[in-house]
């Protein structure tokens, strides 16, 4: 994008698309947490919580990969032990369930990239993906469904070609299943669910061209695609999928704009935002245990942004953020399940420059 973004300040915080609505009432708001120091710089996309003093975060060296998996332990963050041997390796996704932890990336073996899976129930287990022969893949959100059973979506190919595809976990490995797509450079990015299971993805937008949102079902038997309306929009991008006992929800951008449609049971509606001076995206969502959702994502300046951090509960509701939160592109959100206390990770510029001299950035609130 080489459109210039503009971020709103007052005294003390970061408020980012105020679009004449209230800020919303979250305490203190956003505030940072130290992530833990390591011999390399790394980010961080995703995380996932399932007591208040249990939760993990996953994300990669920022020089020359490396796999990062954080623990949260109730006082502290710090990294996970116990983990299989990987090469030069990334996780991009994670998803905890009770005492079950699955995350996701991709490892490097013979110079090809595989989609990797990481799986603990006691100690920690290692699968990889296969490939169609000579290619590319990677897997980029996970969903544990169950105990014994969790779908990883991303995607692989070689050269200008990705296609989508999910793979699915069963206790022991993992079994490909490509994604219906109609154009030659598609990926599936979001997966969520338990015994209703979505994914979301976008078709296209390679150098600036045209995109388009892409979604998928789980029938039980096997994928469906479903749909996507372009909105009146050059590109779509549709980045996380939220699924709750009373709605499906997917978010992402349409141009410049944020983007949050809801699944009306035969089509997606887009769901009326206030529009924004500066691009802004959506990179992900979780049920904000009130009936809406919180959203995270990033406002673009030029090479640097700032963060998107809001409640949609029927209204747009931005919340404060901490003035060390400044230079931040959030890219995973969670929830603690039966509390208000959400955690956000991302990454953080140092330079100005997007993600060149980035670092880990962490969030909480509530």
């Amino acid at each position: 994008m080489n459109t210039k973004w503009r971020t709103a300040v007052t005294t003390g915080a970061l408020v980012v698309l105020t679009a004449g609505t209230a800020v919303a009432d979250d305490g203190a708001g956003w505030q940072r947490v130290a992530a833990p120091a390591s011999g390399a710089e790394y980010v961080l996309d995703d995380v996932s919580a399932v007591a208040p003093d249990t939760a993990y975060a996953v994300g990669f060296g920022e020089v020359g990969g490396g796999l990062v998996l954080l623990r949260w332990n109730g006082t502290g963050w710090a990294a996970e032990s116990g983990l299989p041997d990987t090469s030069t390796s990334a996780l991009r996704g994670v998803h905890a369930r009770g005492d079950r932890v699955v995350a996701v990336g991709q490892d490097y073996v013979n110079g090809v990239s595989r989609p990797l899976l990481l799986a603990r129930a006691g100690g920690w287990a290692k699968a990889l993906g296969a490939t169609p022969a000579g290619e590319q893949g990677r897997l980029t959100d996970v969903a544990a469904v169950s105990d014994t059973t969790a779908w990883a979506v991303g995607r692989e190919g070689s050269g200008l070609v990705e296609r989508p595809v999910a793979h699915r976990w069963n206790g022991t490995a993992l079994q490909r299943f490509p994604l219906p797509a109609p154009g030659t450079y598609a990926r599936a990015e979001a997966v969520a669910g338990s015994a209703e299971v979505w994914a979301v993805g976008t078709d296209g937008g390679l150098a600036g061209a045209q995109s388009r949102g892409l979604s998928w079902r789980w029938s039980g038997a096997g994928w469906t695609a479903v749909a996507v309306p372009a909105f009146g929009a050059h590109q779509v991008e549709l980045t996380d999928v939220v699924v709750t006992d009373r709605a499906v929800w997917a978010v992402g951008r349409a141009d410049t704009q944020p983007l949050l449609v809801r699944w009306t049971g035969a089509a997606w509606d887009r769901v009326a935002l206030p529009a924004t001076s500066a691009p802004t995206r959506v990179n992900a969502a979780t049920d904000d245990g009130r009936g809406g959702l919180w959203l995270a994502g990033e406002v673009r300046a030029g090479q640097d942004a700032t963060p998107l951090l809001a409640r949609y509960d029927g209204s747009w509701r931005p919340a404060a953020v901490a003035a060390d939160l400044s230079h931040t592109a959030v890219r995973g959100i969670a929830r603690v399940p039966g509390a208000t206390t959400t955690w956000a990770v991302g990454r953080h510029f140092r330079t100005g420059t997007y993600c060149s001299g980035c670092r880990a950035a962490i969030a909480t609130i509530g």
